[in-house]
């Protein structure tokens, strides 16, 4: 029955341009894995980035892999090892290496699902010295590797452009030669900085449960796991490699501006772990979304794309050439007149503003820097350029939440509304103020990495409150996420190795995610509901982003007491993180 399957991706590649399809003849074969639908890893930059970058190279050969399509689950099912490339139709067995892009730890139970489902036996205990090698890389697994340690053969640690050229010419010495799988890893992990290889680090636990130290278990081996950073002035920007109608992207070039945020938000995973903050010139993103691209609607992306500091030449760039724009991310306290032309322009009717927090004392807790007058500003501005529907992103469940904040959510949704309705009077149509609302997890190498998260109870009563008290406010939109879900991910953001059992119940045996929680001997309360003490040593310690710990506890205290912090700007002699030296 995999001639369905077949067919399907045969549909795929009829509608891709771009695709890079190689002759297998005596080149490294890789199978780039993404744990979720083929819609959206097409619609994930990074994923496109590593399928592109690798195909640059002469020597390989890269194929990609996606979680089945849920109508072809059965079908793969009933044939053992009938997960395919799309390229190929190959299995993943013919492959030298299956690396999967992991952007989200949500998806880790599918990536040992389509382990199992190719014939890989998921463990790496369980497999031989038979092909192929097992890797992973992505955010997610450079935040914290320490949940898949069980699954993966080595993890990259940091980003692409660091790290491929080197590991790949390791690599095809390695093909050339001979060696077991064990003799392999540990010269891979000794010869290529920024390879963690989890099975030769053993983790040591107290008699109270928490993690004690993560030794290296042979001689040379770092501590810790420096993590590799790129140097984006000499990289070409990362782009849409392959357009497919079958994407929320349909048609649309993302374009990576920078890489990293300056603003210090202290919620914020990629604030921290991609520092220093990084652009690209202007020229060269000017170059990469030249016409010979095949389209014009360009998706400007960053963690803040109007901090960007040639944003405006950017914008009137693109746009005298015809283009439309398109931004992953604007502050408020950056929407100028330039960037509100450019939406205009590319007829936007909707934009999105992160206020984050309801009220002033809990954004400085959070280290947001955003007052209400900016806030109300920019709504105002969007609504006289006809820019009528604004969506708002709010956290609950944040560090020294109260009541009080939550009512700030209500009222500045409410405020929003009236300054929306009362610049867009006279116009032929009203606006729409919508709240996506987010249950807040704490994240690694952040500052609120000691904290515990809120609780499934907590949190729904809490959406319950915000949902009533605008219910029954004209033209305001609430959406919650499920909090049950958030606390999945903050098992899986925070757990160490032990929190594999958990994965292998959901992937391998079929359980939801309640029934693997209540028939675990582990109680995941254990990493998701305990705040931790300054001196516990934390899993993903294992990997070194040179962020100094005593700044994040400095930071957290700071947070606690309400006190913001400045920004992080490199280029300021600044070395109070770390990152930027001693």
């Amino acid at each position: 029955m995999t001639w369905k399957i077949k067919q399907r991706q045969q549909k795929w590649l009829e509608g891709e341009r771009g695709t890079v399809r190689k002759d297998w003849g005596g080149k490294i074969t890789i199978a780039l894995a993404f744990p979720n639908r083929y819609a959206v890893g097409m619609s994930n930059l990074g994923f496109q980035y590593v399928y592109q970058a690798l195909n640059r190279f002469e020597t390989v050969v890269c194929e990609r892999v996606f979680y089945p399509e849920p109508e072809d689950m059965a079908l793969v099912r009933q044939s053992p090892g009938g997960l395919l490339s799309v390229e190929s139709q190959r299995p993943l067995p013919d492959f030298d290496l299956v690396a999967f892009s992991v952007p989200y730890e949500n998806d880790y139970t599918n990536l040992v699902e389509m382990l199992e489902l190719s014939g890989i036996p998921p463990r790496a205990r369980e497999r031989g010295s038979t092909r192929p090698l097992i890797a992973a890389g992505g955010v997610a697994l450079f935040i914290n590797p320490e949940p898949l340690a069980d699954y993966l053969d080595f993890v990259f640690a940091g980003e692409g452009e660091a790290l491929l050229s080197e590991f790949l010419d390791f690599f095809k010495e390695l093909r050339n030669g001979s060696g077991s799988r064990p003799e392999i890893l540990l010269d891979l992990a000794k010869s290529v900085e920024g390879i963690y290889v989890p099975s030769l680090y053993e983790p040591v636990y107290g008699e109270d449960g928490t993690l004690e130290a993560i030794r290296p278990c042979a001689p040379d081996l770092p501590e810790r796991i420096p993590v590799r950073r790129a140097d984006l002035s000499r990289e070409d920007p990362c782009r849409t490699a392959v357009f497919t109608a079958n994407t929320e992207f349909s048609n649309v070039m993302l374009l990576e501006i920078g890489r990293g945020c300056g603003r210090g938000c202290r919620f914020c995973a990629a604030g921290f772990v991609y520092r220093p903050v990084r652009y690209h010139s202007a020229e060269r993103l000017l170059q990469a979304a030249s016409p010979e691209c095949g389209t014009n609607r360009i998706g400007l992306v960053s963690a803040a794309v109007s901090d960007h500091p040639e944003i405006v030449d950017l914008c009137t760039s693109l746009l005298d050439r015809g283009g439309s724009l398109s931004f992953s991310s604007l502050r408020a306290d950056t929407i100028g007149s330039r960037i509100l032309s450019a939406l205009e322009a590319s007829e936007h009717h909707a934009v999105a503003i992160a206020p984050e927090a309801g009220s002033e004392r809990l954004r400085r807790v959070i280290n947001k820097k955003l007052s209400e007058d900016q806030i109300f500003r920019a709504a105002e501005m969007l609504a006289e350029k006809n820019i009528l529907n604004i969506k708002l992103y709010f956290m609950i469940g944040l560090p020294t939440e109260e009541r009080a904040d939550l009512e700030a959510i209500v009222e500045l949704a409410k405020e929003i509304r009236h300054h929306v309705l009362h610049s867009s009077r006279g116009k032929t149509r009203l606006g729409t103020v919508t709240l996506s609302v987010n249950s807040f997890v704490p994240k690694p190498f952040t500052p609120f990495q000691w904290t515990a998260f809120a609780g499934v109870a907590e949190l729904k009563e809490k959406a319950k409150w915000i949902q009533k008290a605008l219910a029954k406010v004209p033209n305001v939109r609430v959406h919650f996420d499920l909090p049950k879900w958030a606390y999945v991910q903050a098992l899986l953001s925070r757990g160490d190795r032990r929190v594999s059992l958990f994965i292998d119940k959901v992937a391998r045996e079929n359980f939801t995610w309640t029934r693997a929680m209540r028939t675990s001997p582990l109680n995941p309360d254990f990493w998701v509901m305990r705040e931790r003490q300054q001196e516990e040593k934390f899993p993903w310690e294992v990997l070194d982003h040179a962020i100094e710990r005593n700044y994040l506890w400095e930071e957290y205290r700071r947070a606690l007491a309400e006190k913001e912090s400045p920004e992080c700007r490199p280029g300021k002699n600044c070395r109070k993180c770390g990152v930027c030296g001693p």
